[in-house]
């Protein structure tokens, strides 16, 4: 087994780990903080789900071409950015703004991660490999959660940083451990040589 699933599998593990522990506090924020009407909270929530449903099947389609690598980086480093970007939300248009960011922004995870996965295991073992990657998930579910309630009476600003810090480990942890080419990039076909001006003659 290629170690490069684990490495995978625990960015995944981060990812959802640090996005649970701040968008459960989410609405309690945006109500009673911000003072935005609960179900325009709602209404921004959907839109952000429209928003990563409707962009996935893109962005799978583009790691194809360009590479699942490149994508899992810079999502999470946008997700960094974006996420904690809840504390400048101050009405229903900019919630509205960053709810479809961050919608956009979270379309590539999963599925590229997927992908990923499904091109790093062995054909006999990707079902399994598919499995332990949604319970390690469904574990960072519950696990992100458990220490946010104590970091959010603590202040929502310590929640953001922490959420964002996740990310950027994530994307540290794809820099750091997915050296080399990947399955994808080594399928890829080598470029055609250009013609030659004899060959025009």
């Amino acid at each position: 087994m290629d170690r490069r699933v684990t490495v995978v599998v625990a960015a995944s593990f981060i990812a959802v780990a640090a996005r649970m522990s701040l968008v459960q506090f989410l609405g309690i924020y945006f109500v009673h903080r911000a003072g935005i009407d609960v179900t325009t909270v709602g209404l921004a929530f959907l839109c952000e789900n429209i928003a990563r449903g409707l962009a996935a099947p893109f962005f799978g389609t583009l790691s194809d071409r360009l590479g699942r690598r490149p994508l899992l980086i810079a999502s999470s480093l946008v997700t960094a950015v974006v996420l904690p970007a809840f504390l400048l939300v101050t009405g229903p248009a900019t919630l509205l703004a960053w709810s479809l960011l961050l919608g956009t922004a979270g379309a590539i995870n999963i599925p590229v991660s997927s992908a990923l996965l499904l091109d790093l295991a062995p054909p006999e073992r990707r079902q399994s490999v598919l499995a332990l990657n949604y319970t390690v998930m469904s574990v960072a579910y519950t696990l992100g959660v458990i220490p946010a309630g104590y970091i959010a009476e603590r202040g929502y600003g310590i929640l953001a940083a922490a959420s964002a810090a996740g990310y950027a480990l994530v994307a540290a942890l794809y820099l750091a451990a997915l050296r080399g080419p990947l399955p994808l990039e080594r399928a890829a076909p080598a470029p055609s040589p250009p013609r030659s001006r004899s060959s025009f003659r």
